[in-house]
């Protein structure tokens, strides 16, 4: 009986995820968007992340960046991205993303989950790499599925290619 304690007590303390502290002077996002291939990064991130390889259903993901920190490298762009034809920062000061499923495919980790961009909503997923207490991972959204005005030009063409690295402890 007491084996049988000691088991469940061992399994059920190493089955819970890992709660994880953001080093946030070390985040780098940066994003390549198909839109006259406009490359920036974006910063001010803060995350809860209960992460644990062996326990992807206990697992999640959430996190927020600060839309007014968006840098393209184009002062006048970057202040027309800020203003309220694209991210409109005054009303909508940040972008979420919550996950709702962590799953393992090949050597890589994706979370699904749903992003917001202003008001509008959307699943999306995001694949990553967890290693050496760095979390490594790539998107792809598009635009026009948040209303930024594009989706009536050319919607295949508002690709943003979006990569996190976000050290941890």
């Amino acid at each position: 009986m007491k084996t049988l304690f000691t088991f469940f007590l061992g399994f059920s303390l190493f089955s819970v995820p890992n709660s994880y502290t953001v080093k946030t002077d070390a985040v780098k996002i940066t994003f390549l968007a198909d839109m006259q291939k406009t490359e920036g990064s974006i910063g001010g991130f803060e995350a809860k992340i209960k992460f644990d390889s062996n326990n992807l259903m206990n697992s999640n993901i959430e996190g927020s960046v600060d839309v007014s920190t968006l840098k393209t490298g184009v002062k006048k762009r970057d202040e027309h991205l800020k203003s309220s034809d694209f991210f409109d920062v005054e009303k909508f000061p940040k972008m979420t993303f919550k996950s709702t499923n962590i799953q393992k495919e090949g050597g890589l980790f994706v979370v699904y989950g749903t992003m917001k961009i202003k008001e509008t909503e959307r699943k999306e997923k995001i694949t990553f790499r967890f290693e050496n207490n760095i979390f490594t991972a790539e998107t792809i959204i598009q635009a026009a599925n948040y209303k930024f005005g594009y989706e009536k030009k050319k919607p295949e063409k508002t690709d943003v290619k979006i990569n996190f690295l976000i050290p941890v402890h």
